[in-house]
């Protein structure tokens, strides 16, 4: 079963959103694709819409890059490379603090969901303390949604600072993290109204994928 690497990033406050997306891609992805063992990666670039709450809002969070690896150990190895403490050094131009929950995707995926052009993504976190029956509990919610095309959620292995980085560790308390697709833009902001009053409290982003491989 693969595991995937999923970081929580803050830009730098000295920086624009622009200068924080334009580095995070290039040269920062570039550098990252070529880490051993990586099986799949994907940056996932916060956007507005009009499906982010106000939770979301107040996280002041950039994006959300996914690492997939086939095994812990293949993760080990990507983490312990040169091109990891090159990646580490290269972080500090544009992220200004940053954790990094290590997770199991549930169900048969092998890679993160992809929006068709005309869906719509959202990154759904929910903040609390740690929940093993959140992800089912939200995937069965999601699935219900009219317009929802699918829904992947994570089982919380870990969350941590991001090893061997000098970047100061962002202190969000995270209970679970999902991924979902909607048919249309109208059809996640629904989504995110029906959210609201949900047992737990859970950021709405909306997201735009950069796929590497």
């Amino acid at each position: 079963m693969p595991i995937a690497a999923i970081s929580i990033m803050r830009p730098r406050p000295d920086i624009s959103a622009e200068q924080f997306r334009r580095h995070w891609i290039d040269p920062h992805g570039v550098m990252t694709a070529e880490l051993p063992r990586l099986r799949r990666y994907v940056q996932s670039h916060c956007i507005e819409h009009p499906a982010v709450n106000g939770l979301a809002r107040s996280l002041g969070i950039g994006g959300f890059p996914e690492l997939w690896f086939d095994s812990l150990e293949d993760r080990r190895i990507a983490y312990t490379s040169d091109r990891i403490a090159e990646c580490n050094v290269d972080s500090e131009h544009f992220i200004g603090a940053v954790c990094r929950l290590v997770t199991e995707p549930l169900g048969l995926a092998t890679a993160p969901l992809k929006a068709a052009p005309g869906e719509a993504k959202a990154i759904l976190l929910a903040v609390g303390e740690d929940d093993a029956a959140w992800p089912g509990e939200v995937e069965l919610f999601l699935r219900a949604l009219p317009g929802a095309k699918s829904v992947l959620a994570h089982r919380l292995l870990e969350q941590a600072a991001a090893p061997n980085s000098r970047i100061p560790e962002l202190k969000i308390a995270v209970a679970g993290i999902a991924e979902t697709v909607f048919e249309s833009d109208a059809a996640l902001a629904a989504a995110s109204l029906a959210l609201t009053g949900w047992r737990r409290q859970t950021a709405v982003f909306a997201v735009e994928d950069v796929i590497f491989c």
